[in-house]
């Protein structure tokens, strides 16, 4: 095969690979709205006369700044039995003073103080060993805001569906000032919740949220809880309970409201960390395909493993285009100057955000704000995805498994908002 039919290939799996997940996301997410969401009430038919008990679980480390929005929000639950136990991963800050000063007016709060830093997938089994004894268990972030009666469709399922593990919720971005909050706002909708709308209609999901999601306890302990060998301890909980056979869901009406990174640095950090986990994912459970009866799962991980080539395939390809281009004249390799293949793939993400319109215009009203930002996207989010995976093989492939759950929490912005009636919103400021 010559250079230049590999590089024509390459150029064409470049274009091609985001261009058809788009096609299956968008096909896929709107089968999971016609079907699920079409009809508002529907899900309401199937709540259950009486609620089970839940513990709701908050690791917590340096979250003063958010803490006591998350916390306030949490009082309005509209949910007849539950507590909350926060977490305090050795914070160095005020959090558990900011946390004690919501025990007193709530009894259902409870302070589970750790004297050294764990990391938060240590922190959460600590607590499923000490403090729940419900038989749902509820993961959130310090930073999320659960509106209303998130919490009752996040529980709802397990209530019908006894092989259920767990179900995982539909985060949004709260925070919408500058252009990379914008284009973020943008990305959880069309294409985070619009791959677990259609990851849940192929069968399998590759990760919860780990923001918001609820586990049946029992799942949990059998899995033997979260893992510390992972830099994100979400992905691996979500196969863990596949591969034992539960079912994991997307309940796209239990909105919680999200801070996203607000600078540069911060989003490379959370992005590193998340193509750092997907590493860990190919590692540590790549002895899938030793038995047949995970079959279900090969899916998933074949095209995990596709985008992570895309992603060399992406970065290697465009260097190799702007050396050529600099030093030699005459380019080879892969164009980053956008052409009809540019258009093209705007076009998907404009179809994209347009079906994330549909289908989350119940939850987030002023999403459409984000439209403009859109043709961005590619540009953008490809580019710092792609460099994420290659930045971090080396240590995704090679380096020691060990603590790698250990964290550090990102900078966080304080929250003042107000809670509406309607749909369990928020507003900021």
């Amino acid at each position: 095969m010559s250079w230049e039919l590999a590089w024509w290939l390459l150029g064409w799996y470049i274009f091609l690979y985001p261009f058809a997940m788009s096609v299956l996301w968008v096909t896929a997410g709107l089968y999971f709205w016609w079907r699920r969401e079409r009809k508002p009430e529907r899900e309401k038919k199937f709540w259950p006369d009486l609620w089970p008990p839940v513990t709701i679980l908050i690791p917590c480390h340096n979250e003063a700044a958010s803490i006591a929005a998350t916390a306030t929000a949490l009082q309005f639950l509209d949910y007849p039995d539950y507590r909350v136990v926060f977490i305090d991963d050795a914070s160095t800050d005020e959090t558990a003073e900011v946390i004690r000063r919501f025990l007193p007016s709530n009894p259902n709060f409870h302070l589970l103080r750790l004297a050294e830093n764990q990391g938060k997938a240590q922190a959460l089994n600590c607590a499923l060993a000490t403090a729940v004894t419900t038989p749902i268990t509820v993961v959130i972030d310090a930073d999320t805001l659960l509106a209303p009666q998130a919490l009752k469709y996040l529980v709802a399922p397990f209530c019908r569906q006894p092989r259920l593990g767990a179900v995982t919720g539909n985060p949004i971005a709260l925070n919408r000032k500058n252009l990379l909050e914008k284009l973020q706002a943008a990305e959880f909708a069309s294409i985070i919740g619009l791959i677990k709308r259609a990851q849940r209609v192929l069968g399998r999901v590759l990760t919860v949220s780990g923001c918001i999601a609820a586990y049946r306890t029992e799942v949990l302990r059998e899995v033997g809880g979260f893992s510390s060998r992972t830099a994100t301890e979400d992905i691996d909980i979500t196969w863990q309970i596949q591969r034992r056979f539960y079912e994991v869901w997307f309940a796209p009406q239990a909105v919680a409201f999200i801070q996203c990174p607000s600078r540069l640095k911060e989003y490379w950090k959370q992005r590193r960390r998340w193509a750092l986990g997907g590493w860990h994912l190919l590692r540590t459970h790549k002895d899938i395909f030793k038995r047949w009866r995970w079959r279900y799962l090969y899916p998933v991980y074949l095209e995990f493993v596709l985008s992570y080539l895309w992603s060399f395939a992406f970065v290697f390809g465009t260097l190799l285009w702007l050396v050529t281009r600099l030093f030699w004249g005459q380019p080879v390799g892969f164009s980053p100057i956008p052409v009809w293949y540019g258009a093209m793939l705007s076009l998907a993400c404009i179809v994209q955000i347009a079906t994330a319109l549909v289908l989350n215009r119940r939850y987030d009203p002023k999403l459409w704000r984000t439209v403009f930002w859109v043709p961005w996207y590619p540009l953008f989010f490809f580019v710092f995805g792609a460099l994420t995976v290659v930045w971090t093989a080396p240590k995704g492939l090679f380096g020691s498994l060990a603590q790698a759950g250990k964290w550090k929490s990102p900078e966080r912005i304080a929250l003042l908002f107000r809670l509406r009636s309607t749909h369990g919103g928020v507003d900021s400021s």
